[in-house]
This record gives C-alpha cells, sequence and structure tokens, in this order.
C-alpha cells in the first residue's frame, strides 16, 4: 500500500450540486442513468393582421433557458411582414410572447370619372385606393343639376393588381328625355337664335333662313320645350322642318402639286421652331397646300423627313404628317440619324 492510501471508511467523497443549489449529493460508484432535462422556457409565436386578425394558429416552442431556438415565418398571399414584436432568438424568461404583424399588399387605385353627355368632367376624378382583395365601393354625384343615366358595372367591387376604371355618366335634370344618336337633316324656316345648352345664354350669331343643318340629337326639357342638337349648338325646334333626302357636298380631290419633289431626305431629326418670339407659324397638309396645325416659336418639333421640291425649295414632314418649310426650323445637333444621303429621284 502507498503513502496516500486511505482506508475506505476516511475517504472524502465527491459531491455534486443539488437541484435547489443548497446542498450536495455524493456521486454514486456506478454508472450514472441518463437525466431528461425538464424544459423551463416556453415562448408563443402569434401571427397576426395590422387590424388583429389572427392569420394561424400560434406556434409554442419549448425549451431550456440559455438556449437558442427558431420559430416558423408563415408566408400569406396577399400579405406581407410588417414588424416582429419582442424578437428574441434565445430562451430567456419562463414565458415569453413574439408576435409577428403583416400587413396586406397595397392594390391599383380605384378611378372614378362623372361626365356629362358632351363627355365633360363635371367634378376631378376619384382616386380610390386600397388593399388587395379589399371591399370598395363608389357613389353618384349628389347633384341639384344633374341626374345618373349610366355607370360602368363596376361601380362596386375588390381592389386587385389592375387599374380599374369607373364611368358615371350624367344628363341635366332639365332634359325629359333624348333621342340621340339621329342621322336626319333640317331645314330653317326662318332665321334661328341658337344656344350652347338647350335655354341657356343665346349665341351671338343667328342661323338664317333656308340652311340645312345635320341633327345629332332631339331632347325635350321640363317645359315641355323640343331640341335639336346640331353639333355644339342647340336650337328650339319650332322654326324647322324635316328634309327627307339630302346629300351633302362631296369634297374637293386636292390638287396635283404646284412642284414635283426633286429629292427625299432621309432620317428623323429634331429641330426648333424658328419664328417670331410669342409669335405662333402655321404647317400645312403638304408642300404649298391647305393650312393645318399652329406651332409657336421655340417649340421642339421631330421630323420623319424632308423633301426638296423642283424649284430647289426644302420641306420638313413632322410628326403629326404636317409640312413646314425649312425657313421656319433650326435643325438640332442629328447625332448618328443621318446616316443615309439624299436620294435624288428620276
Amino acid at each position: 500500500m502507498g503513502p496516500d492510501y486511505q482506508p475506505i471508511a476516511r475517504r472524502r467523497p465527491i459531491l455534486l450540486p443539488s437541484p435547489t443549489r443548497q446542498a450536495y449529493l455524493p456521486i454514486s460508484s456506478h454508472h450514472q442513468p441518463s437525466i431528461h432535462v425538464q424544459p423551463d422556457s416556453f415562448v408563443i409565436v402569434f401571427y397576426f393582421t395590422e387590424t388583429g386578425e389572427r392569420l394561424a394558429k400560434p406556434q409554442i416552442i419549448s425549451g431550456v433557458r440559455g438556449q437558442a431556438f427558431k420559430f416558423t415565418v408563415h408566408q400569406f398571399d396577399d400579405y406581407y411582414i410588417s414588424r416582429i414584436e419582442n424578437y428574441h432568438g434565445y430562451f430567456v424568461y419562463p414565458r415569453a410572447i413574439i408576435q409577428l404583424i403583416y400587413a396586406q399588399q397595397p392594390a391599383a387605385p380605384v378611378i372614378v370619372f362623372h361626365f356629362d353627355e358632351n363627355h365633360h368632367l363635371l367634378t376631378p376624378p376619384e382616386y380610390l385606393v386600397g388593399q388587395l382583395g379589399q371591399h370598395y365601393e363608389t357613389h353618384f354625384l349628389d347633384s341639384q343639376l344633374y341626374r345618373v343615366q349610366h355607370v360602368t358595372t363596376n361601380q362596386v367591387g375588390h381592389f386587385s393588381e389592375q387599374t380599374q376604371i369607373v364611368t358615371y355618366s350624367y344628363r341635366p335634370r332639365v332634359i325629359r328625355w333624348a333621342n340621340r344618336y339621329l342621322t336626319g337633316f333640317v331645314r330653317l324656316t326662318m332665321p334661328v337664335t341658337s344656344y350652347r345648352e338647350p335655354g341657356k345664354a343665346a349665341l351671338a350669331q343667328q342661323l338664317p333662313t333656308n340652311t340645312i343643318w345635320r341633327v345629332y340629337q332631339k331632347v325635350q326639357t321640363t317645359d315641355r320645350q323640343t331640341w335639336y342638337d346640331l353639333g355644339g349648338q342647340w336650337i328650339a325646334t319650332d322654326h324647322t322642318e324635316r328634309v327627307e333626302y339630302y346629300q351633302q357636298p362631296k369634297q374637293q380631290v386636292i390638287a396635283a402639286p404646284l412642284f414635283q419633289q426633286a429629292a427625299v431626305i432621309p432620317g428623323s431629326r429634331r429641330a426648333v421652331v424658328d419664328f417670331i418670339p410669342q409669335r405662333s407659324l402655321r404647317t400645312w397638309t403638304q408642300p404649298y397646300g391647305d393650312a393645318a396645325n399652329y406651332l409657336q416659336h421655340g417649340q421642339i418639333v421631330n421630323i420623319i423627313h424632308g423633301l426638296i421640291l423642283s424649284n430647289n425649295s426644302v420641306w420638313y414632314e413632322l410628326e403629326d404628317h404636317t409640312w413646314l418649310e425649312e425657313h421656319y426650323l433650326r435643325l438640332l445637333s442629328a447625332g448618328h440619324d443621318f446616316t443615309s444621303p439624299i436620294k435624288r429621284l428620276q
């Protein structure tokens, strides 16, 4: 026996801490059995919308304090995670709550228009916004001058990924009934006063006797007066007579151009109208043709191509298919637009 030998009765026991941390237990000389650790911490994960609606069953996670854990992040159609409340990744408290808050995806707007019979806006367009799948409802105008004549079928619906247009059409309350889309003609039996709208302010010039006018619609107002729409102006039906057959004058054949084309200037480029400051300039339907539109001095235009005529004048065709002579255009830098030479015509 060595000098360090001690009798069994005198051996010092090896002590382990007790669960209460206040006493020590002797270790057994036999093999320790596996110890099952009881969880002492719980985390409950909730899934809510911003309005408090529950999207899924809560997830309950248990473990030992100080241990890391992971929870499930659910994905829901038309929703995205806007925030996570009380987020943590370790068991810290005996009981804890984590809340995942979901917001609905924003949807495309619903645009509401209110038009009169002439397709003029009665009010600025309304823009309705909401979330995908959310219910929307539109309303007609509460007007003493107009009443609803027609509305599109989507006046009530749900927001979607596509922009939706809702259109309300109104008729003046002064109109009792209307026959629209007429195709006949009337002759005036005496000078007639015309109006911008039935019964409203009269226009300055009277329409002369024996002139023939196309009728687009006929209406009756609340005072039992009937009116013809002549296309932008109205007359009472009192001094008119129907024309059974009327052949409108044929359009004049456009005369041949004064000068023949001598060459084509290919390619497109931009130019600035160079005329007189604060003055407008006419464009033409063709070189030396009829008057078309107006352009302002300094306005930038796009040129499709150019022509050189047999009198050596140069004309450019603009993107609206009207023409302007080169003297009134200042060409901007061509860059690489003009890559082809001028083509002389045979």
